[in-house]
C-alpha cells in the first residue's frame, strides 16, 4: 500500500476516535445505565479482558518501563502504573483520547510515571526512550493497513514481553462491525488466523503464546 493510502487511513481513524473518545473510554466505567452495561459487556468484554490479562502476562510490573501503542484513554497504562511500573509511555494518534489519558492519570495518582504523546508509531518514539521491558498493542491493529513494520519495530525497541491483539475476521460479531465501520467511513482491518501467523514470522516474531480470546487473537510474545 502506498504511503499516501497508508496516511489516508491514519486520518480517517484518527478522525473517528476524536469524535469517539468519550464513547470509548465509557467501556471501562462501572457507573452506567443497564442498557449501556448490558452492550459493553455483551458486545466489547473483550475490551476488560485485554487489560487484565495484560496486567498478569507483564507481573510483576514493578520497576519496568512500558510502551504502549495506541493506548487510547490510557487504561492500560494507567493499570501498568499502578501495578508498580517505573515508567509508561502511551501514544495515540487521536489527541482527545490523549487528552482523556492525561486527565485519568491524574485523577488516579499516576501521572508521573506515565508520559502520553500525540502521534503516529514509531515516528513518535525515539532511540533514547529504549529499551522497554514490554510492549504492548491492543486494539490497534484493527485499524492499522500495514502492522507488520510496527510491530517489528515494537520488537527492536523492546527487551522482554510484547502484547498484540488482532480482532477475528470470522465471529458472529463481524457483520455488525463492519457495517457500523461501513457508514461512518473509518477503515477496519481483521484477520484470519493463517494471516496473524504470516505477519508475525514477517516481523521477526517467533516465540509466542496464542490465545482465542472471545472476538480476538491476543499474542504474548518473548523478544
Amino acid at each position: 500500500m502506498a504511503d499516501e493510502s497508508v496516511k489516508d487511513v491514519e486520518r480517517k481513524v484518527r478522525d473517528h476516535f476524536d469524535e469517539d473518545a468519550e464513547r470509548f473510554d465509557s467501556i471501562y466505567k462501572q457507573k452506567k445505565n443497564l442498557v449501556a452495561r448490558f452492550i459493553d459487556d455483551y458486545w466489547r468484554g473483550v475490551v476488560q479482558k485485554r487489560l487484565e490479562i495484560n496486567v498478569e502476562k507483564l507481573q510483576p510490573l514493578k520497576g519496568k518501563k512500558i510502551l504502549d501503542v495506541g493506548c487510547g484513554s490510557g487504561r492500560f497504562c494507567i493499570a501498568f502504573a499502578k501495578e508498580g511500573a517505573e515508567k509508561v509511555i502511551g501514544v495515540d494518534f487521536a489527541k482527545l483520547m490523549i487528552d482523556i489519558a492525561e486527565e485519568l492519570a491524574k485523577e488516579e495518582g499516576v501521572a508521573q510515571q506515565c508520559e502520553f504523546r500525540v502521534g503516529a508509531f514509531p515516528d513518535i518514539i525515539s532511540e533514547s526512550d529504549a529499551p522497554f521491558d514490554a510492549s504492548t498493542a491492543n486494539g490497534f491493529f484493527d485499524y492499522i493497513a500495514e502492522p507488520v513494520p510496527i510491530i517489528a519495530k515494537m520488537r527492536e525497541l523492546t527487551k522482554g514481553t510484547i502484547i498484540l491483539s488482532f480482532p477475528k475476521a470470522v465471529e458472529w460479531r463481524v457483520p455488525v462491525r463492519r457495517v457500523r465501520f461501513w457508514m461512518k467511513g473509518t477503515p477496519l482491518f481483521l484477520y484470519r488466523e493463517e494471516r496473524v501467523k504470516k505477519i508475525l514470522s514477517e516481523a521477526g516474531i517467533t516465540k509466542y503464546e496464542w490465545i482465542n480470546l472471545d472476538r480476538d487473537y491476543l499474542i504474548v510474545a518473548e523478544v
